[in-house]
């Protein structure tokens, strides 16, 4: 009974980590479909940029990619919300237009 849960628990770990793989490997292809991410040979390893601001370093390109993938996760979360700010003279001058054109009919 003891080696099925060990089993189990393997399994559940190989799924983990496949999934991960392939969330980290799109992440790079979409980058790099986009033109975003920039890959160096350095004499250490290799060098990852996302976007010209984010760069990691590793001695394997593996690493350097799954690195830049953490990291970039991390920024993107970290990214305050922007929103978009409400155009109020606008609308003032559309209603304004409304109520002369309005006034003239």
């Amino acid at each position: 009974m003891h080696l099925e849960a060990i089993e189990v628990a393997r399994l559940h770990a190989a799924v983990r980590a496949n999934i991960d793989d392939a969330r980290v490997w799109r992440w790079y292809a979409d980058l790099m479909e986009d033109e975003r991410v920039s890959c160096t040979r350095t004499r250490g390893g290799w060098q990852v940029t996302v976007d010209g601001r984010a760069s990691v370093e590793d001695d394997s390109f593996d690493g350097a990619v799954r690195r830049a993938a953490q990291l970039w996760s991390g920024l993107a979360q970290a990214q305050p919300k922007l929103h978009r700010r409400r155009k109020t003279a606008a609308n003032r001058n559309a209603t304004a237009n409304a109520t002369l054109l309005a006034q003239v009919w």
